[in-house]
């Protein structure tokens, strides 16, 4: 019984509590990373696509995976808007990818980084920037785009 507690603390029930927010959002990002970086590696090392585009197409579809989990894990709720939901969404991926780019290309191309290195170093920093931005600007308070939300 107190295993289904646990399982029920950690993954069931609703919470606005950042940390099992956080915690959360770690198991999500276990499938959008395999998600991002397998297609990122496959599109660039095995298909030979040049590494910055490969990036872009790995970003979108671990973006894609992202959305989708988290919905039912981290981020729960009905939204106002759909169609805005999603494009909060994209907006804040698109900011990521900027950073994403320009990281893996600094990485790269100005301290010598090989370019599969430079994809895992900028996929943490965007990781943590993706979370806190749908924290504080999608699901807070002042920015609520849920229906019927304290929080």
């Amino acid at each position: 019984m107190q295993l289904n507690r646990l399982i029920d603390i950690f993954f069931r029930q609703d919470t606005d509590n950042i940390w099992l927010q956080w915690f959360r959002y770690c198991f999500v990002a276990v499938g959008a990373f395999a998600v991002d970086y397998g297609s990122y590696f496959l599109a660039s090392y095995v298909i030979g696509i040049p590494y910055l585009i490969a990036a872009v197409i790995g970003f979108v579809l671990g973006t894609l995976t992202n959305y989708a989990i988290s919905k039912s894990l981290v981020f729960r709720g009905e939204p106002k808007s759909r169609a805005g939901e999603i494009a909060m969404v994209f907006l804040i991926g698109g900011i990521g990818l900027i950073f994403l780019e320009l990281g893996i290309w600094f990485f790269t191309e100005k301290v010598g980084v090989h370019y599969l290195v430079s994809k895992l170093i900028m996929t943490v920093i965007v990781f943590a920037w993706n979370f806190l931005a749908r924290k504080f600007f999608m699901y807070s308070k002042r920015f609520n785009i849920l229906k019927n939300r304290k929080s």
